[in-house]
């Protein structure tokens, strides 16, 4: 009884670290920061950009300019872990492709395919003799049979035509029964039209036929729009729906203000051409000023076409302050009520 509770109590305490071991892990990825560091521009004298990202003993750095290989590397602590540049030479020892052997070995392969031409020339002519006899000989079977053919139709035509010559009242009874049935046929071909086979080809009650399911289903489609447009106005005039609109809208600045840059400054040189467009860009730009008004610093030109970014930023995101306000979002009655009812649409 005493080994069975010793081996519970290791089992427990085995158990408690991996539980341990995954609550730290937890933790650790919920509330150190990631963070990052961007260095660039795009101006007549550089364009390139640097970019830095750390979380705990994790590094990535990003690094491309114009003209210079770009590189990217990951390390955890001091070890190299991953390591590519678009400027590397290939190692030694790589192989030959086709287009890279030697000279010499190019010249001896064109003396083998010389000396082995006239073989081939040879062989082929005897296939192309010997695919010449054979097709004149399938000619004369084919002819023959094309000959016991054709003397079996002028039989049929011979006696198609005596027949016409000696019942030529059958003929014409014939004639007014298929223009009869023509005309009962057209209302089964088209039912819905007064067009028959007498005033219209067969052709052109088709391409009408055509046109009329074509019109048939933009008209289904129509209908099918306004039915959702209609299903979408009562559902954003629901209570639920509109609390919900406006819970989003403050997560999305909270989250926007979490992820905007702590330190830095931007120098950003705007000019579209004319003053009037100008204008027009740097007042939309300023409903936005509390979130970039710390970092960014703009200098409008209201003459030139240019557009020029130079600068640093950095800052740091934790998962933790996004993740936890999205659950309490998504958990509230009125969000889950919402999710259905937009499923239903």
């Amino acid at each position: 009884m005493a080994v069975i509770l010793t081996i519970l109590k290791i089992i427990g305490i085995i158990l408690l670290c991996i539980l341990g071991l995954l609550l730290l892990i937890l933790l650790m990825v919920l509330f150190i920061p990631i963070r990052y560091l961007v260095d660039g521009g795009y101006t007549s004298e550089r364009v390139g950009a640097k970019l830095r990202i750390r979380w705990f003993i994790v590094k990535v750095l990003v690094n491309y300019n114009k003209g210079d290989p770009f590189t990217i590397k990951a390390k955890v602590g001091p070890f190299t872990v991953y390591s590519m540049s678009s400027g590397e030479e290939p190692e030694e020892g790589h192989l030959t492709l086709p287009d890279e052997t030697p000279k010499d070995t190019q010249k001896d392969a064109k003396k083998d395919t010389s000396e082995d031409a006239p073989d081939s020339s040879a062989s082929s002519k005897e296939k192309a003799s010997g695919g010449t006899a054979g097709e004149e000989e399938t000619g004369k079977d084919a002819a023959k049979v094309l000959a016991t053919d054709t003397g079996g139709t002028a039989g049929e035509e011979e006696t198609d035509t005596s027949t016409d010559q000696q019942d030529p009242a059958k003929k014409d009874i014939a004639i007014e029964t298929l223009k009869e049935g023509a005309k009962g046929t057209s209302d089964e071909l088209l039912p819905g039209t007064t067009q028959d086979l007498s005033t219209g080809t067969t052709e052109e009650i088709a391409v009408k036929s055509e046109e009329n399911e074509f019109f048939d289903k933009v008209e289904q489609f129509l209908n099918k729009i306004e039915t959702k447009k209609s299903h979408i106005e009562q559902f954003l005039e629901r209570d639920a729906t509109k609390r919900t609109i406006q819970r989003g809208k403050k997560l999305l600045m909270k989250i926007l203000r979490h992820l905007k840059p702590k330190k830095g400054h931007v120098d950003l040189h705007l000019g579209l051409g004319s003053a009037a467009d100008t204008g027009m860009i740097l007042a939309k730009l300023g409903k936005y000023y509390p979130l970039y008004g710390s970092w960014l610093i703009i200098s409008p030109d209201f003459y030139n076409k240019v557009i020029e970014v130079e600068g640093m930023v950095k800052g740091r995101i934790r998962i933790g302050s996004l993740a936890i306000p999205a659950l309490i979002f998504y958990l509230r009655k009125d969000t889950r009520r919402t999710i259905k009812l937009a499923k239903k649409i």
